[in-house]
């Protein structure tokens, strides 16, 4: 899995619309003002999200974006999909339907590694919340955050 640039930029921004919930909707330029992110890149990120139902958009003199739910009700993985796609790659089902051919696929010995990586991959951003990432101190950038000790025992 790589955290693409639309990854980066989609958390920051589903991060701003969280702290920013319950208020007025914030223009795509303040937004990519606020987040340091392309306003071109801004507005394709955010047709993605609405399209995937996280956020809503609002005209008018002072519309914008507002997040559709509260940010306990969205999730890292959500946003992953809404701008990439799969949050872990199918490593063997990019094989499927004859593309590409895998010389491994009958008794492939690596698959259940690949499929278990997966799942944790995909829990792990599915049980992360924008309300979680919020409640992190920036100052303790370097220490591991507090819903990451789950994962740590695994």
């Amino acid at each position: 899995m790589r955290i693409t640039s639309s990854i980066e930029y989609a958390t920051r921004l589903m991060t701003t619309l969280s702290r920013a919930h319950g208020q007025a909707p914030l223009p795509a330029e303040r937004l990519a003002e606020t987040d340091n992110v392309p306003g071109d890149y801004v507005s394709q990120i955010l047709v993605k999200l609405r399209r995937a139902g996280l956020v809503t958009s609002h005209r008018g003199s002072s519309g914008g974006y507002a997040l559709s739910r509260p940010p306990a009700e969205i999730t890292l993985g959500q946003v992953v999909r809404a701008v990439d796609g799969d949050v872990f790659e199918d490593v063997c089902g990019k094989y499927d339907g004859g593309a590409k051919d895998c010389r491994h696929q009958s008794g492939c010995t690596i698959s259940p590694a690949w499929q278990k990586l997966g799942a944790l991959v995909t829990g792990y951003f599915e049980s992360v919340t924008l309300a979680a990432i919020l409640e992190q101190d920036p100052a303790r950038c370097a220490a591991p955050p507090a819903w990451l000790e789950k994962f740590s025992e695994r």
